[in-house]
């Protein structure tokens, strides 16, 4: 009797580890057969994709900006205060700068460096900033038409500057050529870069007409005062 029990124990263990061999070779054949249908197809599941997908390369360190310095000439009656407070700078800075001991010693046509303000002056590529004069003016808009110069389009000076050249948006300013001269680059502050090309009767002093193509633009416009206005060199 024990033996026949023996026996039968060691038939259902034999039964049993076949089976557990059959589905062990049965899961690996399956895992092959998916393996391969995956390299056949060119198509990987998600997690797969993921786990395969190269690292993504570091960026680049990017380096800070920093603003380019401008220069400033000296002209008659300047003093390294009045400079300081045009250009909104604290004077003991600016005489930092520019290794300046004795406030009183500043030349005419001297060059100062104007630190913390390059980034301001957003000047075309290539322009030199060296600013010759700062000027607080008050800015109105015209037009090449009779509203603004008495003239109509039939007219042969039509749309002409003082200079000779044609008005141009985006570049013709109307200035006081005993202050500004004419063909000088100016950068006023929220317009931009201008060239001083044409003259007003009504222009005098520091006030700058901006030149527009179309009257509701000039206009609307309106008049602003106390702005900010670099003459460059």
């Amino acid at each position: 009797m024990r033996t026949t029990m023996r026996k039968w124990t060691i038939m259902v263990a034999i039964v049993v580890l076949l089976s557990v061999n059959s589905r062990a070779d049965a899961y690996i054949e399956m895992e092959d057969v998916m393996r391969n249908e995956i390299l056949e197809s060119g198509y990987l599941p998600y997690g797969l994709a993921m786990l395969e997908e190269e690292p993504p390369a570091p960026e680049e360190e990017r380096k800070p900006v920093v603003p380019e310095a401008v220069k400033y000439q000296v002209n008659r009656g300047d003093t390294l205060y009045k400079i300081a407070r045009d250009f909104g700078i604290n004077v003991q800075l600016l005489a930092a700068a520019n290794g300046i001991q004795n406030a009183n010693a500043l030349r005419i046509g001297q060059e100062l460096e104007i630190p913390a303000i390059g980034g301001e002056l957003e000047l075309p590529a290539g322009e030199a900033k060296v600013i010759k004069k700062v000027l607080s003016s008050t800015l109105t808009a015209y037009t090449a038409g009779v509203e603004s110069t008495g003239k109509t389009p039939s007219s042969p000076a039509y749309g002409i500057t003082y200079s000779g050249s044609r008005a141009t948006e985006g570049r013709t300013v109307a200035v006081d050529p005993n202050i500004i001269p004419l063909g000088s680059l100016v950068y006023i502050d929220g317009v931009g870069v201008r060239q001083a090309e044409d003259t007003g009767s009504a222009i005098r002093g520091a006030r700058i007409d901006v030149y527009m193509e179309d009257v509701k633009q000039a206009r609307h416009f309106g008049v602003k005062k106390n702005v900010k206005v670099y003459v460059l060199s």
